[in-house]
């Protein structure tokens, strides 16, 4: 089958992101609305994603009127391709192709869009409208901290920190650096070991908020019980969270080096439900700014002070059973 190149359009974009972190961004309908099709202008008013091969979209935005995008994953290979149909009714009835190809590129990555079957006649709009939803892209990027949700019971959270990788390491696994954005406790460095970890809120930060009533109990502090389930130094580290009839969750911790900086990846894996994913949501993000700002030299703002913020957003963003 031969393809014709009056009608295909390339475009190619870098981004200050990692390769698994942009690839998700077009699946997750968390964030997707914020973006992809979106307009200044418009309101998305629909966002619906079945994310797999054979899986349907729909995203409905609002102009005068509604405008339909509508499509079926083709191929998808984390973080490396994404190929889905399309097509817009509102302006043709022919059906298109969109292939996704991502690949790292210094401390971010290279993407490029190709899409095939285009109207000559839409040629000129429809590379300005990809180079528009790159851009918006590229914002979200910048500047959503908030975890992507990768599948039901999934959170993926991804940080740029201060290097080296070895200080990073530190943070994660000695009791006086973890103290100071997570929670005490030693840590035997090995897969089995035994964990507890010493939370105590109010001491991540000279700063003050009040607690949120449902957290009173923990004011005074709190002892938690896991197992370390891989060490793999100075790169992986997983430990067990909670547990319940169906077993423990699992949060995992990636490190990689780039440039002088270091990306962080931390997964908590198998969450039972929206409650629980509402649970650790902010939790984690909220640690998580605080380490950012231990690590780059700043006294960090009172963790309950980034709850409450974080917390609304997630339950916005964590959609409902």
């Amino acid at each position: 089958m031969t393809v014709d190149t009056d009608r295909v359009l390339h475009i190619t974009r870098h981004f200050d992101a990692s390769a698994e972190r942009v690839f998700d961004a077009w699946l997750d309908p968390a964030t997707a609305g914020r973006w992809l099709f979106a307009t200044p202008a418009g309101q998305m008013t629909c966002v619906q994603i079945e994310a797999r091969v054979g899986g349907k979209f729909l995203l409905i935005r609002r102009d005068d009127d509604d405008v339909e995008h509508i499509g079926e994953y083709l191929e998808i290979n984390r973080p490396r391709r994404l190929v889905f149909s399309l097509k817009v009714p509102k302006y043709s009835a022919e059906t298109t192709k969109v292939s996704v190809d991502i690949v790292p590129d210094d401390a971010g990555c290279k993407l490029t869009l190709t899409h095939e079957g285009v109207l000559p006649e839409w040629i000129d709009r429809t590379r300005q409208g990809w180079t528009m939803i790159l851009d918006s892209l590229a914002g979200q990027l910048q500047h959503s901290d908030y975890a992507t949700i990768l599948e039901p019971g999934t959170l993926r959270f991804e940080r740029l920190l201060p290097g080296p990788i070895e200080r990073v390491w530190a943070y994660l696994t000695e009791s006086d650096k973890r103290a100071q954005w997570l929670a005490s406790g030693d840590m035997d460095p090995r897969a089995g070991a035994p964990l507890k970890l010493k939370f105590r809120h109010s001491s991540l930060s000279t700063k003050t908020a009040p607690v949120p009533e449902r957290f009173k109990n923990m004011e005074e502090g709190q002892v938690t019980e896991h197992t370390v389930t891989r060490w793999e130094p100075p790169r992986l580290l997983s430990w067990s969270w909670g547990s319940g009839k169906d077993g423990p969750s699992e949060v995992t911790f990636e490190l990689s080096p780039e440039g002088s900086k270091v990306r962080l990846v931390l997964t908590h894996r198998r969450l039972r439900d929206r409650k629980a994913m509402l649970a650790v949501g902010p939790g984690w993000h909220s640690h998580l700014a605080v380490l950012v700002s231990r690590l780059e030299g700043r006294e960090p703002d009172a963790f309950w002070a980034i709850y409450n913020s974080a917390s609304g957003e997630y339950e916005k963003r964590v959609p409902e059973e």
